[in-house]
């Protein structure tokens, strides 16, 4: 057997390479939490450009209308007030090709996990993806939920947290967080509240989808949300299959840029209700 010297070694060895573990782990958690707050800072920098936008193009609706009711009583300046308006009808579609949730939260899929804002969503047996990186997936995809409800003015039925990595949905007085970790003796209750707010969560997704939908020509979200489910998958996570959870997910993010793209356009819409071209 080891002497005890030996022995010593290969504990201290061992503690050695905990503390370098636990030394990385640390430091990829800084390095997501500077990103967050980074993301955070560009969202803000990209609201007060979105709000400009939009009052350049309030001005330039206002200076279209009166260049129209020149153009009606004024026929001697018909051919200036032509000119201005083909200036500031071009001016709208340069506006009007502003994507700004679609190029701040940027969705996509990355093998069998969807991504948003580049962190995966969901976790399988041979990809354990760490729960710090869904955490900040659920903050982008609270946060940009949360821009497009306010971009509507809608009225929801609990309330949106987005707080980075510890976002969370508020149902009447209480709090249920939108974020994990691994086990524990607490790990069955946390599971339990995690998937209530991922429920609430599809709930306001789906409150949203209706407000958008309620022109009935409007087309289908990619995947029909129907209580805890997406696309027929289950987004609880306690008693779900890891590749079925992360299948809800998946289908949920896409869900999530079906909105954003519907919303854009809408935005896009002249004061009458038909799209300018």
């Amino acid at each position: 057997g080891l002497s005890a010297g030996e022995m010593g070694e290969a504990l201290q060895a061992e503690i050695s390479d905990l503390e370098a573990e636990e030394r990385q782990l640390q430091a990829k958690l800084e390095a997501l939490a500077r990103e967050e707050e980074e993301l955070e800072k560009a969202l803000k920098e990209q609201q007060i450009i979105e709000d400009n936008l939009a009052l350049e193009e309030e001005s330039l609706w206002a200076a279209y209308a009166d260049y129209q009711l020149d153009l009606e009583t004024v026929e001697d300046d018909s051919a200036a007030t032509a000119s201005a308006i083909k200036y500031a009808t071009s001016e709208l579609n340069r506006l009007q090709k502003t994507h700004l949730l679609n190029d701040m939260f940027h969705i996509t899929d990355q093998g069998p996990f969807g991504t948003i804002s580049k962190f995966r969503m969901g976790r399988l047996p041979d990809h354990p993806v760490p729960w710090e990186e869904i955490n900040a997936a659920w903050g982008q995809a609270c946060l940009l939920l949360d821009a497009l409800v306010r971009k509507c003015n809608i009225p929801l039925p609990c309330k949106l947290l987005p707080k980075g990595s510890f976002s969370a949905i508020q149902v009447k007085s209480e709090v249920f967080p939108l974020h994990n970790k691994d086990g524990g003796f607490t790990g069955f209750f946390t599971n339990r509240t995690y998937d209530t707010a991922m429920t609430h969560f599809l709930l306001c997704m789906d409150t949203l989808t209706k407000y958008l939908q309620r022109d009935s020509s409007v087309t289908k979200l990619p995947y029909k949300i129907e209580g805890d489910k997406v696309g027929g998958y289950s987004i609880q996570f306690m008693f779900s299959q890891p590749d079925r959870w992360t299948k809800a997910l998946k289908f949920m993010l896409a869900d999530l840029k079906w909105m954003v793209a519907f919303v854009e356009s809408r935005d896009r819409t002249g004061p009458r209700g038909s799209v300018q071209r």
